[in-house]
């Protein structure tokens, strides 16, 4: 037990962190978006519709699962 309390603040102020909202995206998110725009570009997809349902359809799976 004394660990896990010695941890938790630990644990609370990464999740913080990653998670934080504000203005702009969280990191977490803008880190994915930003991977989905370079595989774009390394694979030639130049439709911007395409990276559009990528972003899309990777909240919706995160959403329901």
């Amino acid at each position: 037990m004394l660990v896990q309390c010695t941890l938790q603040q630990y644990v609370d102020d990464l999740f913080a962190v990653i998670l934080h909202v504000d203005a702009s995206l969280p990191p977490v998110v803008k880190y994915l978006f930003d991977y989905f725009d370079t595989a774009a570009r390394l694979h030639g997809v130049s439709d911007p519709e395409v990276v559009h349902t990528w972003k899309t359809n990777r909240f919706i799976h995160l959403d329901y699962t």
